[in-house]
């Protein structure tokens, strides 16, 4: 208790946020897990759609995932009443071999596992990333796991193969590959890896990435036939492409990119993924330089993570995993020097972002994208970057590589 009372106010306003709201979210989750019955609010998570598509594998329905949206989601529809909420199906056939036995169980049983399970490996891959014993890292990510627990999503598993992979890159180099390669679940959350990799020349880390990637592409296709890949690529990519162009309220409220922000103003998609990409590509090159030119791997890391939510267009909130990982290295990197009043207010926000974005995003207010962005200059600057050391270091990257 006299170790969390001495950290500072914010980061205490940090914990007392977040345990209110573990309360208040996961309360009525562990009520609705153990009541008699299934409750429509529990039914209506996306963990639906891990349940019900390991159910219909089980089945011998798989290619249903595959086919156009009405097939699947006649499914849901027969499986939870003809009332079910909009949901759809959005992932490559191999995530199929990390949830194929929850359909093995009640709904209720096989959520509580899930999460579990996953929020377990998550803590043990984010111990591993921070490699010490701080109690501050640990609240800058307290409220993304209660945000996680609320949408029973996978941000655990997905924050887990990331923060695992760069905390194994060095010592455990065939592991990182694998995790980088499970993480082509979710490609978006990976695209500034290769480049980190290739900067600090780890060359069985990116080869067991794409074995791992590519095994796992020909054991699903093997296992659940070709026409799973044709299915995914034909009905599902463009589908979820629609979305992304149609979809409006609490679903751009949870994006925190520039991208989330415009067609939350009401851009139009093409204008706003055009705007975007203005912003990302030049964001993008300053860190694939970063990842040439700064020295400390704890820089590098910071760098990938908060980069990653500037560069992709597609991150929702339960993703924030990845950015609890840079805030708890951010945090517990120099304990006991004092932080700056700018340094101290911009961290505490970003913490706050999995609890607030959504409040602020449905008022049309970006304070994710706003934080994301001074959280990424806070970062540049705690590496010793200047904006003359990135164009020298722009000079040097061929000799480098």
């Amino acid at each position: 208790m006299q170790r969390l009372l001495a950290l500072p106010k914010p980061y205490l306003f940090v914990f007392g946020a977040a345990f209110v709201a573990a309360v208040a979210l996961g309360w009525p989750i562990g009520v609705a897990i153990v009541a008699p019955g299934l409750d429509p609010n529990l039914a209506d998570k996306d963990f639906a759609n891990y349940w019900l598509a390991s159910r219909l594998l089980l089945s011998g329905k798989v290619q249903d995932l595959f086919a156009p949206w009405s097939v699947y989601f006649g499914h849901l529809r027969e499986t939870f009443g003809s009332g079910y909420p909009w949901h759809n199906w959005s992932y490559p056939p191999h995530f199929l071999f990390l949830i194929w036995p929850l359909g093995l169980f009640g709904y209720e049983t096989a959520l509580l596992l899930f999460l579990t399970t996953t929020g377990v490996a998550f803590l043990i891959a984010y111990r591993a990333f921070i490699g010490e014993r701080s109690l501050v890292a640990w609240v800058a990510a307290m409220p993304f796991m209660a945000l996680n627990f609320w949408a029973a999503q996978n941000g655990y598993l997905c924050a887990a193969l990331a923060l695992g992979a760069l905390a194994l890159r060095e010592k455990r180099p065939i592991v990182a590959g694998i995790l980088l390669g499970l993480l082509t679940i979710k490609p978006q959350l990976g695209l500034l890896f290769p480049f980190l990799l290739v900067a600090e020349r780890r060359w069985s880390v990116i080869a067991c990435g794409i074995m791992t990637a590519l095994l796992l592409v020909m054991a699903s296709t093997a296992v659940f036939g070709l026409e799973s890949w044709r299915g995914y690529i034909q009905n599902v990519v463009p589908y979820q492409n629609a979305v992304m162009g149609q979809l409006r309220g609490l679903f751009l409220a949870m994006m925190p990119s520039v991208y989330g922000a415009l067609r939350n103003w009401d851009f139009g998609p093409a204008l706003a993924l055009m705007l975007h990409l203005t912003v990302a590509l030049p964001a993008a090159l300053v860190v694939i330089m970063a990842f040439f030119r700064v020295k400390d791997a704890r820089h590098r890391d910071i760098l990938l993570l908060v980069g990653t939510f500037i560069i992709t267009p597609y991150a929702l909130t339960y993703d924030l995993g990845l950015l609890a990982g840079a805030l708890g290295l951010m945090v517990s990197r120099n304990p006991s020097s004092p932080e700056s009043g700018a340094r101290l207010s911009i961290i505490t926000f970003a913490m706050l972002l999995p609890l607030a974005m959504i409040h602020f995003g449905l008022l049309k207010i970006p304070l994710a994208t706003a934080v994301l962005f001074a959280l990424f200059f806070v970062a540049l600057r705690d590496a010793g970057l200047t904006l003359d050391l990135l164009r020298r270091g722009s000079i040097k990257m061929d000799a480098v590589s």
